[in-house]
């Protein structure tokens, strides 16, 4: 079982259990496995729903996700001009 089978098993289980500041851990490591990989569109996928989780449950790790999403430029409405 890779890395990433396991932490998709552990979000299962968070959300099972309805831990959900364990769930956007588990969200924002998964994001960093992709980063880590280069895989920035799969990176940012899993940032923004660590960000949902992190601003519903007020999640310490809300800035440091913010951070990453500014980053690679995902947190702009491109719809607003």
């Amino acid at each position: 079982m890779n890395e990433f089978s396991q932490i998709d098993l552990d979000i299962s289980e968070a959300f099972q259990k309805k831990q959900m500041d364990k769930v956007c851990s588990l969200y924002y490591e998964a994001a960093n496995y992709f980063e880590n990989k280069a895989d920035i569109e799969a990176a940012c996928f899993f940032y923004t729903q660590a960000l949902v989780m992190a601003l519903e449950e007020n999640h310490d790790l809300k800035e440091k996700i913010i951070y990453k999403l500014e980053k690679y430029g995902r947190s702009k409405d491109e719809t607003i001009n």
